[in-house]
């Protein structure tokens, strides 16, 4: 059973209904990886293949939807990706997973390894665009994601 079975089930028993795009495909997520010039830790892919995006108890997880690399807005990872890299608030090697819903972004930094080999999950402010700086949060968005969703329950 892989994290995925275990939050889902979590989310299925809380008073929430989570809402998803559906799973995107190797191929799709393999498109997205090229067009970003990144690829996807494999905590990541898995939750890209099973729910695409997801919108739970309030909060927003951007993947991949229905409309691909043409959306034109969250939660599309590409769309949110891009915007952040062209208005200076993400840099070449993140892909933005989440708006905090006050200014900050969570971001998967594939230019950070945690022990475990993945990519660390950073919070950057809105001052990213001229310090650089990012926070590190979650040793991978498997930590960021059931930490995030099992909070979510928590306050439901």
């Amino acid at each position: 059973m892989t994290y995925i079975d275990v939050i889902e089930n979590e989310m299925n028993l809380s008073s929430d209904e989570p809402a998803f795009a559906g799973g995107a495909s190797d191929e799709i997520i393999a498109e997205f990886e090229k067009t970003l010039g990144v690829e996807f830790p494999p905590s990541d892919r898995l939750f890209l293949k099973k729910f695409g995006t997801l919108s739970f108890g309030g909060s927003t997880y951007y993947g991949i939807t229905k409309n691909g690399l043409t959306a034109a807005e969250v939660p599309c990872v590409f769309f949110a990706t891009k915007d952040a890299r062209d208005a200076g608030d993400a840099d070449s090697k993140m892909i933005v997973v989440k708006a905090s819903g006050y200014g900050p972004l969570f971001s998967i930094d594939t230019s950070q390894l945690s022990p475990s080999g993945e990519a660390v999950v950073v919070l950057t402010e809105l001052s990213f665009k001229r310090d650089g700086a990012k926070e590190v949060m979650y040793e991978s968005f498997e930590a960021f994601f059931c930490d995030t969703v099992r909070t979510s329950i928590a306050e439901l």
